[in-house]
This record gives structure tokens, C-alpha cells and sequence, in this order.
């Protein structure tokens, strides 16, 4: 039922026996079914393979996040938030979900913030929605809605990222154009608009620099990367500084193109910042491939230094081509093709300056992202 394959490329000359430590798992949401699967990566063999294939009770298991303690899974389903357990031997145990309006059907973004009480804060891909701040009880399942994030009628917020104080709540407004900025106070659970921020190519994805001094924003039409400055106090953007392409120079078709995910790497031993920032790009057609850049990062400012690769990814990535940095080391990262139905993980070369396929796993339905767990 699965298929298996190791592209060795530049790293092919790896241990081939397990070693204690090696071991790590990530699940895969999908655009299609019910099933979520737990993968587990052997750093040691290079090896991807699946240990838990759940038929969960979804419609489709899109999106999917994890708890700061990664205790949970989250799941967006048409107007629902679905909430899981990790259970032994990674499997998953229903314990809720959480409903929205109807006619906001389709849930697509979920995020959890990085200090007590966990709180998760979601949003559906439907115009004129609000996001959902929702509440979690002490074991990290969802509870209930507790405030909303609004905006504009014509709005449509595909992602959403919090400050590192977890009291900023930043939204791209893929249907609006436009990237949001609230605050929001745990104590008194009030979300206040602070700006729209009108941004033409649709804004979708985005990430703010743990350092504070900076927003990262993926325009998906442009196949840019955005950097706007943030005031660290006030949590306001003041414009945008500069902006990266995402496609080599000398493509000049870029409609065939449209950006997908920016994240940053994960810090590693007593680093107190990411030293990369990773984005992808995904192809409208059938054949051509998609890419992936990597920009390496100030680790006092938080700013980009320069861009060390951009690369071509083994497929067109279809409606993914999601980029999930490992939580295990700075050197490796997880993509999804949701058009060839695969999996990947890519190991960092010598100086970062290059990166290649360690494994892959070919998958039954179309990946929507990933998480990593351990």
C-alpha cells in the first residue's frame, strides 16, 4: 500500500543501523479522507515510515497543529476544530472539537500559543469570517469558543501568526489583501483591532521574528517573500522593508507559480533564535517542479543576512508543497506534495549552502502539512 524510496543524493553515505535519539515523528493532515497518519523518520537510515494510519471521524483532515507541549493534535474540519490526544505508539484519541458558524465552513488555520494556558487561535478560508480564539482545559483539548477575531466583509484570512509573547495576532487576508494586526490580553480575553495593513498579491502565510523587530509575509500571487518592520511595543507594522523572490531571476512566467509556506527553523541546544528561514513555492502545472529557499538569519536582529539556496523540489507540490522545519535539528525539513501525493525530508549540505532528499514516502491521498512531535 505504501511505497518507499531513498534518494540518496549527497547524504546517501548515512549510518544505516538505528541509534537511540534518531528516532522522530511527524503527522500529515490531508485535502482528502479521513486519515491522518503518524510517520516516523530514522535519522540513522534515512528511512520514512508509516506507524499509525488513523480513519478518524473527518470529512478531511486539512490543516493540522500541535500544543506547545505536543500532548495534542489539532485539526481543521469544514466548520469544526477537531481535538486529539497522542496516545502510545502514536496513535490518536479523539477527545472534542469545537463548531463555528455554518456558513463559515471551512476551518483552515489553527495555532497554538507558547506559554500557559495553551490557548489555540484558528481561522476558516470563508469571506467575511472572523477567527476563533478557543479555549483549552488542562490537559490541552479544545473547549469552546471564547472571542473572535474580526474583520472586514470582503476579508478571507488563509494564516495566522502570534507574536513570541503570544499577545499579538497577525493575519494574511489572502482574499482581502491585506495583513492584519490585533492585540489580544489572556487576562481579560479581549481582542482588540489594531490595523489593516492593505498588501496587494495576496498576503497568506506568515511568521513574526522571535527577536520582535520583524513580520515575514508570503505574497502568493508575486512569489514573494515580504518584510515588514514591527514596532516590538505597540505590535503595529509600519510598512514593508524589503522583498525576496521566491523564483529564480530568470523565470518570466510567473502566473505559473503561487507561494505557499514560510517558517523558521527550530533553535537547537542553548540558541535562543532560528538561524534560517525557510519558503516554498508551489506550480499550477502538472510537470513543472515548485521550490524551496532557505534565508539565513541575524541572530541578534532577527533580519535576513542573505539567501544561502533556492531549489527546485522533486514536484509541482499541487495545493501543498508545505515546508515543516525538524524540532530535532536546525539541518533538516519535512515537505508535503499535495499534487504527487508524497512525502520528503531534506537535510541542510555543507555551510547550508545546498540541500538534498534524504527520504521519501509516497502516500495513498493528497498532504495538506506536517508537525512534528519529537
Amino acid at each position: 500500500m505504501y511505497k518507499m524510496n531513498l534518494t540518496g543524493g549527497i547524504f546517501g553515505a548515512l549510518l544505516c543501523s538505528p541509534v537511540l535519539g534518531q528516532i522522530h515523528h511527524f503527522y500529515s493532515g490531508f485535502f482528502s479522507g479521513d486519515s491522518l497518519y503518524g510517520i516516523e523518520f530514522n535519522e540513522a537510515s534515512s528511512k520514512l515510515n508509516v506507524v499509525y494510519n488513523g480513519s478518524l471521524d473527518l470529512s478531511s483532515s486539512k490543516w493540522v497543529a500541535t500544543d506547545k507541549e505536543k500532548r495534542n493534535i489539532y485539526i481543521t474540519d469544514e466548520n469544526t476544530y477537531q481535538s486529539y490526544s497522542i496516545d502510545k505508539n502514536y496513535s490518536l484519541v479523539y477527545k472534542g472539537n469545537v463548531s463555528i458558524s455554518e456558513n463559515c465552513d471551512n476551518t483552515n488555520y489553527i495555532v497554538s500559543s507558547t506559554a500557559k494556558p495553551y490557548t489555540v487561535f484558528g481561522a476558516p478560508y470563508s469571506e467575511g469570517c472572523p477567527g476563533q480564539v478557543i479555549a483549552v482545559d488542562a490537559s490541552g483539548t479544545l473547549e469552546s469558543v471564547k472571542a473572535n477575531i474580526t474583520y472586514s466583509s470582503d476579508s478571507g484570512v488563509h494564516g495566522l501568526a502570534l507574536s513570541s509573547d503570544n499577545r499579538f495576532i497577525y493575519s494574511g487576508d489572502d482574499m482581502g489583501s491585506a495583513v492584519w494586526t490585533h492585540s489580544y490580553d489572556e487576562s481579560t480575553n479581549t481582542v482588540s483591532k489594531l490595523q489593516r495593513l492593505n498588501v496587494t498579491r495576496n498576503p497568506r502565510h506568515l511568521v513574526v521574528s522571535p527577536q520582535g523587530s520583524f513580520v515575514y509575509v508570503i505574497l502568493e500571487e508575486n512569489n514573494q517573500l515580504a518584510v515588514f518592520n514591527r514596532d516590538k511595543f505597540t505590535g503595529i507594522l509600519s510598512g514593508r522593508n524589503k522583498t525576496y523572490s521566491l523564483l529564480p531571476s530568470s523565470y518570466s512566467n510567473r502566473s505559473l507559480y503561487w507561494s505557499d509556506e514560510v517558517m523558521f527553523s527550530v533553535p537547537q541546544h542553548n540558541d535562543k533564535y532560528p538561524k534560517y528561514l525557510f519558503a516554498s513555492v508551489r506550480s499550477k502545472t502538472s510537470t513543472d517542479p515548485g521550490f524551496v529557499a532557505a534565508f539565513s538569519l541575524d541572530s541578534t536582529t532577527g533580519s535576513i543576512k542573505d539567501r544561502p539556496f533556492l531549489l527546485p523540489t522533486t514536484g509541482p507540490g499541487g495545493a501543498s508543497n508545505s515546508i515543516t522545519p525538524a524540532t530535532f535539528s536546525e539541518d533538516y525539513f519535512a515537505i508535503a506534495d499535495a499534487q504527487d501525493n508524497f512525502i520528503e525530508v531534506w537535510k541542510l549540505g555543507d555551510n547550508a549552502t545546498t540541500a538534498a532528499v534524504v527520504a521519501h514516502l509516497d502516500v495513498d491521498d493528497s498532504p495538506a502539512n506536517l508537525v512534528w512531535v519529537d
